[in-house]
């Protein structure tokens, strides 16, 4: 008998099922582990593990279905990503998909807005500034930023490379997604 991760024995898995070693579990806000899924190795089900928590933060459990070895993995803390954005369609498209990946995210949508707001936050790991305003705002905010605040990262969108702006830490050309998160992954860490 093959034990689960889920309370109880578990009687009968199709072959493949069978020849996954380990349990993905997440666990759950009332105590109780949900199985996700299987893995056939360790390093697969960490893998698996690290993808599932960047769009679903919280606690994994890798249990061995051999040993009954317990792995649990927890997502980092949240990382507080602020947006200026100057186009509220983009300020939410962006702020959505920073949320999907487990950030906290503040958006506002201009200079000032920004400078209001800053002015009550503590604690931000990454500022973006957003595209559409005229490089010479941008540019402003983001010598503001780096004079307040110089020690957090700040991600430039820009329309295309040879518009970079250099006070910047990154220029991202929008719509390049792949390098947008993972530059963003490497401001927050």
């Amino acid at each position: 008998m093959i034990q689960s991760c889920l309370s109880g024995p578990v009687q009968f898995r199709s072959l493949l099922t069978m020849s996954q070693q380990f349990d993905i579990c997440k666990m759950e806000n009332d105590g109780n582990l949900r199985l996700i899924e299987g893995a056939g190795d360790l390093e697969r089900a960490r893998t698996r593990v690290k993808k599932l928590a960047a769009f679903s933060p919280g606690e994994y459990i890798i249990v061995n279905r051999v040993t009954g070895e317990r792995i649990s993995i927890k997502s980092p803390v949240k990382q507080i990503v602020f947006q200026i954005g100057y186009d509220e369609k983009d300020l939410n498209s962006r702020a959505e998909l920073f949320r999907r990946c487990g950030h906290q995210v503040m958006s506002v949508a201009d200079n000032e807005a920004a400078k209001r707001a800053l002015t009550s936050i503590q604690n931000v790991d990454v500022f973006v500034v957003g595209h559409t305003a005229p490089e010479e705002t941008r540019k402003e905010m983001v010598d503001w930023l780096k004079a307040n605040f110089p020690k957090v990262k700040v991600v430039a969108l820009i329309p295309s490379a040879s518009r970079q702006l250099p006070s910047a830490d990154f220029n991202i050309v929008l719509n390049d997604w792949d390098e947008w998160l993972s530059l963003l992954s490497a401001a927050t860490s």
